[in-house]
């Protein structure tokens, strides 16, 4: 029997803890080379890319076809190509159909996210946000966290963590440095 697979989230988050500045701003993550090259490499590896509304919408906007827009490189076409075929689930009450090899589940979270867990392929990768990601940690349906801490205090905005009745226990099981500036802390569940 084969194992199962397992749901790793992938966030950036700032060095106070923050998903989101004050006002929602995204505009603050320190993406190069080093890091970029390593989201694709990882990117190929993934069984299935699971979202929220809104970040799925600004993913189905750029990833179809970025040299659409100024700036596009390499290794955006090369993450592109992986993103379009891979199966992709974004959870949303309000989203009715998705392009892009895209299920929409509105129904039980833990229930869908067990019968992903369930099926052959390879691991399932969350990317937010921070609503669809609270929901996660809250029915501790993570196992692994990928946190790509960047160089920026925003002293407030929307934390990474939800308030929970009891402690998460972790695991540092990786770390290293993109780019001289963001550090990647992989963590899972103990």
């Amino acid at each position: 029997m084969a194992a199962a697979r397992k749901l790793k989230l992938w966030m950036q988050v700032s060095l106070d803890g923050y998903v989101a500045g004050p006002n929602g701003e995204f505009d603050w993550t320190t993406y190069e080379r080093e890091l970029n090259t390593f989201a694709v490499e990882q990117a190929a590896d993934m069984g299935a890319m699971l979202y929220g509304r809104k970040v799925y919408e600004g993913m189905a906007a750029y990833w179809p076809d970025p040299r659409r827009y100024p700036g596009a490189t390499e290794l955006d076409l090369r993450f592109s190509e992986i993103w379009k075929p891979v199966p992709k689930y974004v959870f949303s009450t309000t989203l009715r159909e998705a392009d892009w090899n895209t299920t929409v589940v509105s129904e039980d979270v833990a229930d869908a996210v067990a019968e992903l867990k369930g099926q052959q392929g390879g691991d399932l990768v969350l990317f937010g946000g921070s609503d669809i990601v609270s929901t996660f940690v809250r029915e501790n349906l993570i196992d692994e966290y990928w946190l790509f801490v960047h160089p920026v205090v925003l002293g407030g905005g929307t934390p990474l963590f939800p308030s929970l009745d009891k402690r998460l226990d972790m695991e540092l099981i990786e770390s290293r440095v993109f780019d001289s500036a963001v550090n990647h802390l992989r963590y899972r569940i103990r």
